[in-house]
């Protein structure tokens, strides 16, 4: 149930129409990208934007309009829907959180806005922390503030409509 690979397939669009109905993401038209991905069909569901990339979607929200850290945790540990050897015990394997390809928990990426962040990082003294070293911070309680997660890579159709499922409540 993986998305098909689009590099280069000057039909691109048709998959992504499709993609996009299935989970129930309006499809918006804009001018044709000269990108890998020869497309001209993006998605917006709230505060979130659909791009399609190789084959995954890239969900994007604005700082602080993303999943907050209890919604994020919730969606990355449910149970993925299909048993077998070949399927991934939750959804975090197939909903990655800042499309990192070893699917970290979103207590390890998850950040409060950026202005927030700023604040507190200088209060603390750690104006150049890495988000290793943000995420001690903040698992630890030091940074005491809202955390969201903002961006996704998607990787399959069951994913995707689950993701729209949550971003609609």
């Amino acid at each position: 149930m993986e998305f098909k690979h689009l590099v280069g397939i000057k039909e691109a669009d048709l998959y992504i129409k499709d993609e996009l109905f299935l989970a129930g993401i309006p499809a918006i038209k804009g001018e044709k990208s000269e990108r890998e991905i020869p497309y001209s069909i993006t998605g917006k569901l709230g505060d979130w934007n659909f791009g399609r990339a190789w084959y995954y979607w890239v969900a994007s929200a604005q700082n602080g309009k993303g999943l907050s850290l209890e919604v994020a945790t919730q969606l990355h540990e449910r149970q993925y829907p299909i048993i077998g050897e070949d399927q991934p015990k939750i959804y975090g394997k197939v909903i990655r959180v800042t499309g990192h390809c070893g699917c970290p928990h979103p207590r390890d990426w998850a950040l409060p806005t950026g202005e927030i962040l700023r604040k507190e990082t200088q209060r603390l003294g750690k104006k150049d922390a890495t988000y290793g070293e943000l995420a001690i911070l903040l698992n630890s309680g030091q940074i005491k503030a809202p955390r969201f997660v903002n961006l996704y890579h998607i990787d399959n159709q069951i994913g995707l409509n689950e993701f729209v499922k949550v971003i609609k409540g």
